[in-house]
């Protein structure tokens, strides 16, 4: 819900397409973990996989928690390669 909430936020004129994406990344998210634990279940056994995964969701706690603790710049285009142009002087004259 708390993704399907930020999709939404970040693209309010198209709900369609927000949870279009926030349905195929789910997805794409069960099925890479299902393809990396059946990599891993026959190279590791079943406490390894376990292992793998727990590791894995550590990484991902980490990262979502770091950015919470980093803080954030202002949105107004200081960003360095964001796409976003600065304003051109008014033509003199």
């Amino acid at each position: 819900m708390t993704t399907r909430n930020a999709m939404l936020h970040c693209a309010p004129g198209r709900t369609d397409i927000a949870l279009a994406a926030n349905s195929g990344s789910c997805d794409a998210g069960i099925a890479t973990g299902a393809a990396l634990g059946g990599i891993v279940l026959p190279l590791a056994d079943v406490r390894g996989t376990f292992l793998v995964g727990g590791l894995l969701t550590l990484g991902a706690c980490a990262a979502l928690l770091g950015r919470r603790l980093v803080p954030q710049q202002a949105e107004t285009g200081s960003r360095k390669g964001n796409g976003v142009r600065p304003e051109e002087p008014p033509p003199a004259g």
